[in-house]
C-alpha cells in the first residue's frame, strides 16, 4: 500500500462513515484498474484493512478489514494476482463461478465482516467516469444479508492509468512524474430499511442512485440526470 504515494495523490473525503466491523458492504465504483490501489489505500490508511480479519486485540474497534471481489482475471494475473491473494480478496469467475462467490460473500457478512464489491463488474467507464449500470449481486447481497451498504465514489482515477491491464500498468509508471489527484469520497450508509422488502431490481437502483450520488459531488457533475431505471427485460447478471 506504501507504493501508491507514487503514483498519485488522494484528496479523501468522509472516512468516518467506514465501519471497523460488519456486516457491511463498501461499494465503490470502477472506471479503470488502476483505481484500485488508491482505494485499498486510502480504506487502510482510515483504518480498514484490506485482509481477512486478524481477531487481534482491537480488531473491530480500533482497525477493521475488508475484502474485496475481484475478477479471475485479477487472480491469474502474475503482478497483481499475488497482492489480491494476500488481500483476502473473493475470487469470482464465470456465472456458476459468480454464484460461488456470491456465496462466499455472503458467508463473510454472516461472520460479521466487510466486503467490499464493485457493482460494474468490469471497467469499461464512461467518457465522464460516471458509474455504469449496476449488476444484481450488490443488491442481492445486502438484501440477503440486510447489510448496510457504504457508498464509496471516485474520481478520477484513470488518470493514474486505464484500459488494460498492461495498458493500465504502463500508465502508472508515467503516473509517477505526473502525480494526478484522485477525489474520493465515502457517502453515509444506505441502511437495511431503506430497501426492505423491495424487489431486488429497486435494491440495485438504491444503491446504483446514492453511489452516482457520492460520484456526483467529487466530480463537479451535480446537473446530471440520473441513470435510467433497469430494463425489466434485462437479464440477471449476478456480479
Amino acid at each position: 500500500m506504501g507504493l501508491t504515494k507514487w503514483f498519485g495523490r488522494v484528496d479523501p473525503t468522509g472516512l468516518s462513515h467506514l465501519p471497523m466491523k460488519g456486516p457491511a458492504i463498501v461499494a465503490v465504483n470502477h472506471t479503470s484498474i488502476a483505481d484500485v490501489p488508491p482505494v485499498l489505500a486510502t480504506l487502510y490508511k482510515a483504518g480498514l484493512r484490506p485482509s481477512v480479519p486478524c481477531h487481534r486485540d482491537g480488531c473491530g474497534v480500533t482497525h477493521g478489514h475488508v475484502r474485496f471481489m475481484a475478477s479471475s482475471l485479477v487472480f491469474a494475473n502474475p503482478f497483481i494476482g499475488p497482492l489480491a491473494r494476500q488481500a483476502g480478496m473473493i475470487e469470482v469467475g464465470g456465472r456458476q463461478a459468480g454464484a460461488a462467490a456470491l456465496r462466499a460473500a455472503f458467508d463473510a457478512l454472516d461472520r460479521g465482516e466487510v466486503v467490499g464489491i464493485y457493482p460494474e463488474g468490469d471497467v469499461s467507464a464512461t467518457p465522464d467516469g460516471s458509474p455504469r449500470r449496476f449488476r444484481f449481486g450488490v443488491g442481492r447481497l445486502a438484501a440477503d444479508a440486510k447489510a448496510p451498504v457504504i457508498p464509496v465514489a471516485h474520481h478520477d482515477a484513470r488518470r493514474i492509468g486505464s484500459g488494460s491491464i498492461g495498458r493500465s500498468l504502463g500508465g502508472a509508471l508515467t503516473s509517477v512524474v505526473r502525480r494526478p489527484t484522485i477525489k474520493l469520497r465515502v457517502g453515509k450508509p444506505i441502511l437495511p430499511d431503506e430497501f426492505a422488502g423491495q424487489p431486488l431490481r429497486d435494491v440495485v437502483e438504491v444503491i446504483q442512485d446514492r453511489v452516482t450520488d457520492v460520484w456526483r459531488s467529487v466530480s463537479g457533475s451535480v446537473s446530471g440526470e440520473s441513470l435510467p431505471r433497469l430494463d425489466l427485460d434485462q437479464k440477471e447478471k449476478p456480479l
